[in-house]
């Protein structure tokens, strides 16, 4: 005798009927049993058990609703869904037995482009995404500069996420992370700065040389922490511009300032220590940078971090295609536009990371409304293309040319439903496929107050992390040099056989009064000698600043290559200046070494031919015959002395001349026939 029917048996039957569900292996046992019985009641419990089933049902019914619609895009079967489709984060159904397309995470290294109208589905896809990878912690971290609050809720979900809400950003762009010379991060924050705030070239180089000072003030170079903030930088470029009287540095420094000012208005940039850098490649994070931060601030803190991370890896051998940091990007239009490609004012710095993320770890996920924010960087390289519901005749070419879709296909997407289906490009399979985004249900939005409190642990670590600069004070170093002095000086370390006539060259000088004012200083304190040599046939002896051991020790370098003193290291310099200019050159270097030998030349010539030329510069004549006889042993074609003067040149051939066995392979010149 059968047994009743439990209440709402009947719907939820139907439902799995049309749903194509019945066949499933585990579903047919029950219905068997149930048939041959004429119990259903067993069933009826399973399925109120595992609910899975009848969310299922409705997913194939809606896909079945597509499929009504002639739909061009043919399903894949489930031996494709297993042998080609099989990942461990899953993004979306893709047929009607269940197979679900997910990918490795390690796939995440080369961009993933996600488009689609407000509304279509992109957020969800992406927070199941962030809660999937964030539950791996072998694959790891992710990071999400959320321009719109919607992340905020996924750590109802995960446990190991943490959002930081805008008022806790805390980023010193000029602390240099653990590991990083200051010089690599100073140049490496310039050029984001330039490049994301849209200035030229030469505000590159003034930027460079402006932090340089103020780490070298500081002693960042000697291994101090006392970093400069975004405000010490403005507040010096005001101080300079009160003395600079050079038009074009004065405009320069004008449009650093203006771009500058912003950051100095807002707390978030006012620390000496910001967020640990350990933090952007150890843990999963949400920095909200929606309200007060604008359109440049956003680019300009994800290049950063981007630039940090991918020069850390880089630095530290991480090679190979595993995920380590994977950025969730849902503004496209800020950091990718493909108008930007074209700008006068640079590549965008961002570019080069992408293109080489694979190899260093890095994984990028760009989302957006319309296909005109992604650059041709992100288009030519994604190899997981998905587009949401579509309508614009120019998105559409869009996706037919990149996804490889045929006409038909392309004008089905316009008829997709509006949410939950989209349309795949994927590598790794052969042809174009839809999938059904499950849903992803978080608890009720969570305001400032419930963050704060989920995070009040986190937020105090991070407290303990961030220190606030100490109180201004006067731009003057340990040795109170003035800001032009230690700007010249600054130049004379990267140029020291600068003669003083052309000294106006450096930044910030325009006059020989402003060149002479500064060397005073310089060398009353014992910065710098004053010496000078007769290096042209014509005029008088030029003017060299020869810098003192002092002077070494506050740059904090070495000193310039070659050997002996000053005048000796100049000749090689003017030498290797002239030799490098020959057709027939192929390789100059100072205090050269034929391979095999011991002997060191003071400027080494390499010929196209294959021969080797030295000049060996003479200003004393104890070893010279000595010097000749190994260079040639060595297996020098020609040597060449230089001399300060004809009278030393005179000098050199006696001696030589007397030694016959090397005359016919030396020759002899002055200094001043290379100036000339």
């Amino acid at each position: 005798m059968k047994k009743p029917l439990p209440k709402n048996f009947i719907e939820l039957y139907k439902l799995l009927k049309e749903g194509k569900m019945l066949s499933h292996p585990l579903i047919k046992r029950h219905i068997n049993y149930a048939q041959t019985t004429g119990d259903f009641s067993a069933l009826y419990n399973y399925l109120q058990a595992f609910p899975k089933f009848r969310a299922l049902a409705q997913r194939n019914i809606k896909l079945a609703e597509v499929n009504k619609l002639n739909n061009p895009y043919p399903m894949p079967d489930m031996q494709e869904t297993e042998e080609c489709l099989s990942g461990s984060i899953w993004l979306g159904k893709v047929n009607l037995y269940g197979g679900m397309f997910g990918i490795n995470p390690n796939e995440f290294c080369t961009p993933t482009m996600i488009m689609g109208q407000p509304g279509s589905g992109k957020s969800v896809l992406n927070k199941s995404v962030v809660a999937q990878h964030a539950s791996m912690p072998s694959v790891g971290n992710i990071l999400i500069p959320d321009h719109k609050r919607e992340y905020r809720d996924i750590i109802s979900r995960c446990e190991n996420l943490h959002v930081i809400t805008e008022d806790n950003v805390r980023i010193n762009f000029l602390q240099v992370p653990e590991g990083c010379h200051p010089m690599d991060h100073l140049i490496s924050f310039a050029n984001n700065f330039v490049r994301m705030n849209y200035l030229v070239g030469t505000s590159e180089n003034a930027l460079i040389d402006i932090i340089e000072y103020l780490y070298r003030e500081r002693g960042v170079f000697d291994g101090s922490r006392n970093y400069p903030t975004i405000q010490d930088l403005y507040r010096y470029i005001l101080a300079r511009l009160k003395t600079i009287k050079s038009f074009r540095l004065t405009d320069v420094y004008e449009w650093l300032k203006n771009r500058l000012k912003p950051y100095t208005l807002m707390d978030n940039f006012a620390c000496q220590f910001g967020i640990p850098f350990e933090y952007f490649i150890n843990k999963n994070m949400v920095l909200e940078l929606d309200q007060k931060f604008s359109d440049m601030q956003f680019s300009l803190i994800n290049a950063h971090l981007a630039k940090q991370i991918y020069d850390y890896n880089k630095k530290k051998r991480l090679i190979g295609s595993k995920l380590r940091t994977l950025f969730l990007v849902d503004e496209a239009r800020i950091l990718f536009d493909a108008n930007r490609d074209a700008s006068i004012f640079g590549e965008n710095p961002l570019n080069e990371i992408v293109s080489k993320s694979r190899e260093f770890g890095l994984g990028f996920i760009v989302c957006s409304q319309e296909t005109s924010s992604f650059n041709q960087v992100i288009r030519s390289l994604a190899r997981l293309k998905i587009a949401f519901p579509l309508s614009d005749g120019k998105d559409l070419d869009f996706i037919k040319e990149s996804f490889g879709l045929n006409k038909e296909q392309k004008q089905f997407i316009p008829t997709l439903p509006r949410q939950a289906i989209a349309v795949v490009s994927y590598s790794g399979f052969e042809r174009p496929f839809l999938i059904e985004v499950p849903q992803f249900k978080t608890p009720k939005p969570m305001s400032d107050d419930d963050v704060k409190l989920r995070m009040s642990d986190f937020y105090a670590e991070l407290t303990r992390n961030i220190k606030r600069p100490e109180p201004s004070r006067p731009l003057q170093t340990q040795t109170n040099i003035p800001p032009n002095s230690a700007s010249l000086l600054y130049f004379l370390g990267k140029h020291p056989f600068t003669k003083k006539s052309q000294m106006t060259n450096a930044a910030g000088f325009n006059s020989p009064t402003a060149v002479n004012n500064a060397l005073t200083f310089l060398e009353k304190n014992g910065f710098i000698r004053l010496e000078s040599y007769k290096v042209s046939r014509r005029g008088r002896k030029s003017i060299f600043a020869v810098l003192t051991d002092k002077a070494l020790r506050y740059l904090n370098t070495k000193p310039i290559t070659g050997k002996g003193n000053f005048e000796h290291k100049l000749d090689q310099h003017l030498i290797c200046i002239c030799e490098k200019r020959k057709e027939d050159v192929f390789e100059v270097t100072i205090e050269g070494r034929i391979k095999g030998c011991e002997k060191l030349i003071d400027v080494l010539v390499r010929l196209k031919d294959g021969n080797y030329l030295a000049y060996e510069v003479t200003l004393h004549f104890e070893n010279l015959l000595s010097n000749i006889r190994q260079d040639l042993e060595s297996g020098i074609s020609k040597v060449v002395i230089v001399t300060r003067d004809r009278a030393g040149m005179e000098q050199a051939k006696k001696i030589v001349n007397a030694s016959p066995e090397y005359g016919e392979n030396v020759g002899f010149m002055t200094i001043d026939e290379f100036f000339d």
